[in-house]
């Protein structure tokens, strides 16, 4: 069911701890062979700055402040190879402090008209009720979290649902936000991704279709 209404599927990967973001430029990522030069050359640069570094490689965009580093792409294919370039970075970067990741899964849906769409809202929330209060009321944003992980690891799993308002009509979005905790550096950071990586893709795919499936659309 998951499927008939997904439109766009996209991944933010994003490590909190201690960085130096003037390192991480698209011409240090050539120099290490982390991307080919002719990549460096056409990055789209935000900004280069000793706080802030941000750009697009056209396959991932990178963000990296001092206390958050990003790497965002709403290309499918390409998922691995963010997982890929994030564990390298943090390979060769292997002092880095880092204490938390967030696996971060997309799912944009358009349901097919207004009905599914009002019927899809009120299902998560009796939209009747404001009736005598509000013309015509919609839900917007609900938020879910799991307060103990099931898979007994330090973090949290929040599931976000929002509209995605003007920008896609009958559009859903749904964020699912695998926050992952622990002690150490970025080697221990690199370790805890790769042992993590298909098991959050898996949960993701999966707490998402189960959820569409239950909502009878």
């Amino acid at each position: 069911m998951l499927n008939k209404y997904l439109e766009i599927q996209s991944l933010s990967l994003v490590f909190i701890g201690e960085f130096n973001p003037i390192i991480i430029t698209p011409s240090w990522l050539a120099l290490k062979n982390l991307i080919r030069e002719e990549e460096s050359t056409n990055a789209n640069v935000d900004v280069i700055h000793n706080d802030l570094v941000q750009y697009d490689l056209d396959w991932v965009s990178l963000r990296i402040t001092r206390k958050r580093c990003e790497f965002r792409t709403i290309k499918t294919p390409y998922f691995d190879t963010v997982k890929d370039l994030a564990s390298s970075i943090f390979q060769i970067l292997k002092e880095t402090p880092i204490h938390s990741i967030g696996i971060n899964h997309i799912f944009e849906l358009r349901l097919p008209d207004e009905k599914i769409y009002y019927q899809f809202g009120n299902q998560l929330t009796n939209l009747e009720i404001w009736k005598d209060d509000l013309s015509d009321a919609r839900l917007m944003n609900l938020e879910i979290i799991e307060t103990s992980r099931k898979d007994s690891l330090q973090g949290r799993y929040r599931v976000r649902i929002s509209s995605t308002g003007e920008s896609s009509k009958y559009g859903v979005r749904i964020d699912i936000n695998d926050h992952l905790d622990f002690e150490g550096d970025s080697s221990s950071a690199v370790k805890f991704l790769l042992s993590n990586w298909e098991n959050s893709f898996e949960r993701s795919s999966k707490t998402v279709s189960n959820f569409i499936d239950k909502m009878n659309l």
